[in-house]
Formats: C-alpha cells, structure tokens, sequence
C-alpha cells in the first residue's frame, strides 16, 4: 500500500485531506502524532516538542492546537532553554523526527502530514507526494468556519486569521529551507500540486487517491 506524504499551506484543508484519505486507504494517519512519538523519544512533554513543530511561532502554535482539535487552547508551558540552547533543542527533536518519519515510510500504508516529510523520504516506489495550497480568501474562509466551534475566549477574527497563514507559512517556509535548503511551494518537488480552493476537500482527495493507486515506477513515462 502506498505512502503519501502531504504539504499543505496553513488553512488549507490538509488535515481533513490527510485523514479522509487514511480512511480511504486503511491507513496510518500521522500529524500530531509525529509530535507524541518524538516527544517520547526526547524524553520532554509534549507541549515542549510542539513548541519546536515545524518552527511554528507560540502564539499561533497555541491557536493552532484550539483549532486542530476543536477545544479550549491549554497553556504551554515555556520551553527549558535553560537546559540547552533553542538551536540544539530543535537540531535534536529534528533529527528524531526525520527518523519517526522514515520509520513509518518503511512500515508502508501511511498519510503523512507536513514535517518536511516529502524530503525526507525522497522518491520512492509507492510513495506519492501532495502540495495543497488555495487562495488567502478561501483558506481564511474554511478557517472561520472551524473557529465557530471554538470558544468566544479562544476565537481570533479575521484580521488575526490572515495574519496566522502569512505566520504559519512564513515559518514552515523557513523551516524547510534550513533543513533541506528548498523552497516548499515548489511544485516541481511534488508529485501533484493541488488547488483546494477550487478542487474542495473530496476533490482533492479523489484525485490523490487515484494518483495513489496507479502502478508507475519513478521516472517511467507511459501513454
């Protein structure tokens, strides 16, 4: 069974995407559990590890979380900087979670959710990567309609919503240049480069499904 791996601009469905389509395949579906798995191996709490996830800033990280899991934000607590400097704490969690992801590669039948994942595992037979990206207007859109089940406390408005995908995006963009040295919207490193926006959630994943379930050794061009 196939593993996908799915690059996703902030708002941009990629959850629901990745989920649906684990379902679809019987898979193993891993986003926030790539975060469990690496703060287990680290030996730090996992709200620590989240901390340092893709280099997300706290703030947006916590709204993130609220909005991921359709719940009340809890705090964080800051990170033990007094115990290691930030730049080896995420060299450290980074090279553990590279390996947590290789290891669910090699296990195979697998969704895998942003982490840089499409550069880690690289191309291989049976392994298809997604980039998903839509419009500001329609991410902003399909975030507002997710915060109607957040809290009125927790709840950030438009305005804040628009400034959260230009911060997420920033700050993914920046952390797979420093570990990879690529630019993550690049289509050309992606198997397919989907427009949600236009596509919606079923859409995309039919296509990814489809794409998935065809029988194509890497490079080989057939009519």
């Amino acid at each position: 069974m196939p593993v996908i791996t799915i690059s996703r601009q902030f708002g941009a469905a990629g959850r629901a995407v990745g989920q649906e389509l684990a379902r679809r395949f019987g898979a193993e579906f891993l986003d926030r559990e790539i975060v469990a798995a690496v703060a287990e191996r680290s030996g730090i709490p996992e709200s620590e590890a989240e901390g340092y996830d893709e280099r997300l800033p706290s703030l947006w990280q916590r709204i993130a979380s609220a909005l991921a899991t359709s719940a009340p934000e809890v705090a964080m607590p800051p990170l033990p900087s007094e115990v290691l400097p930030a730049s080896a704490i995420h060299e450290r969690l980074a090279a553990i979670t590279r390996a947590v992801i290789e290891e669910a590669a090699a296990r195979g039948n697998a969704v895998i959710l942003g982490r840089g994942a499409a550069f880690i595992i690289g191309r291989q037979p049976d392994v298809l990567h997604a980039q998903l990206h839509a419009t500001p207007v329609q991410r902003i859109r399909y975030l507002l309609a997710r915060v109607e089940e957040i809290p009125l406390d927790a709840k950030p408005d438009e305005a804040s919503l628009r400034h959260l995908c230009r911060s997420f995006d920033r700050s993914r963009a920046s952390y797979i240049k420093r570990l990879f040295g690529v630019d993550w919207l690049d289509s050309t490193h992606y198997d397919l480069s989907l427009d949600v926006g236009r596509l919606g959630i079923q859409g995309t994943v039919d296509l990814i499904e489809a794409a998935a379930r065809m029988d194509r050794e890497p490079g080989e061009l057939t009519a």
